[in-house]
């Protein structure tokens, strides 16, 4: 049963479906098996129907830090193609766009990913990420290295990679975290499409009607999409995150190509202190069940992501 009435806005809006948990797993942890399965075979997943709202037409536009996200205009001359410009040119450029949306200290982009609708790798690397879910849970916190007392955040940085194309099919839609319950997280165990697979724990969404979802329609090749994955800063959960997911857009010409795009995950170092940061995690990692719904107890721990490059500068940029 939903919690809250629908929300009523004047934007204009899609309807598609959306991939969410069943409600019946609130307060416990998924295991990897149920965490993810985007064709809804398993009494874990459910297929919800949402009104997607056109974030383009609101004033004023979303923002980082109202909504956890923003789109911003950052044109980029490279070669996607080309594994040393995205190390190299892309990384920084992204390492730059959240330096300047948020005025942190410092950026470094740790991990990036290409998505085309299709399988990349055996390890389904490619795949859009179907399901509304969040990128990291409070795990993370063991992995990341800032300095002692200090705040960090995790951003996206996403967008389309061919230079010829708006993005049509498979657009991202957000939900504005503002309208998330912490009580409607679920933290699940999962695997990372990596090579190897690395155990990893996020969060994944049950659904509520007074959750309020938006897309940017046809991005275009000079835009990018920033949003928020983390941030240490918050003790509400659900302020933390953005959750998102890929979805089918009803007005996506039948002959558009699959999307192709590209994700940067970038760690910001804020000029706000944390004093008191191993309690503080501690209070958070707490948030986190290990009681799965059957009543065992789960011992699936967060392993160090295999493509999670951190350098540790701190000062990549002036």
């Amino acid at each position: 049963m939903w919690g809250r009435l629908p929300p009523l806005l004047s934007a204009p809006f899609v309807i598609s479906d959306g991939v969410f948990i069943s409600p019946k797993y609130r307060h416990t942890r998924l295991n990897a098996e149920e965490a993810f399965n985007p064709d809804g075979s398993l009494d874990a997943v459910c297929r919800r129907t949402i009104r997607i709202h056109d974030a383009r037409s609101l004033t004023p536009a979303p923002s980082i830090e109202r909504e956890g996200f923003q789109l911003i205009e950052a044109p980029v001359d490279l070669d996607f193609g080309d594994p040393a410009q995205v190390n190299g040119i892309y990384r920084k450029h992204c390492e730059h766009l959240v330096k300047t949306a948020t005025g942190c200290q410092s950026a470094e982009a740790v991990q990036h990913g290409f998505r085309a609708g299709r399988a990349l790798g055996p390890a389904g690397q490619g795949l859009y990420g179907v399901g509304a879910h969040a990128d990291h849970s409070p795990m993370i916190e063991d992995f990341v290295d800032v300095p002692e007392g200090q705040h960090f955040a995790l951003f996206n940085i996403w967008r389309g990679t061919n230079p010829d194309r708006n993005i049509e099919s498979g657009p991202l839609a957000l939900c504005d975290r503002s309208t998330v319950s912490a009580d409607d997280i679920v933290y699940a165990d999962c695997l990372r499409r990596s090579e190897p697979r690395t155990r990893v724990i996020n969060c994944r969404l049950i659904h509520d009607a007074g959750q309020i979802w938006y897309y940017f329609p046809q991005m275009k090749p000079g835009e990018a999409l920033i949003f928020k994955q983390y941030d240490s800063r918050l003790e509400h959960a659900a302020s933390r995150t953005v959750f998102h997911t890929a979805f089918q857009d009803p007005t996506t010409p039948e002959d558009a190509p699959l999307r192709e795009s590209v994700e940067v995950r970038v760690v910001a170092v804020l000029p706000e202190t944390d004093p008191d940061r191993e309690g503080r995690k501690a209070r958070f990692q707490a948030e986190v069940p290990s009681r799965r719904l059957d009543g065992t107890v789960s011992t699936w721990c967060q392993e160090p992501e295999v493509d999670w490059s951190y350098s540790g500068s701190r000062s990549r940029l002036p």
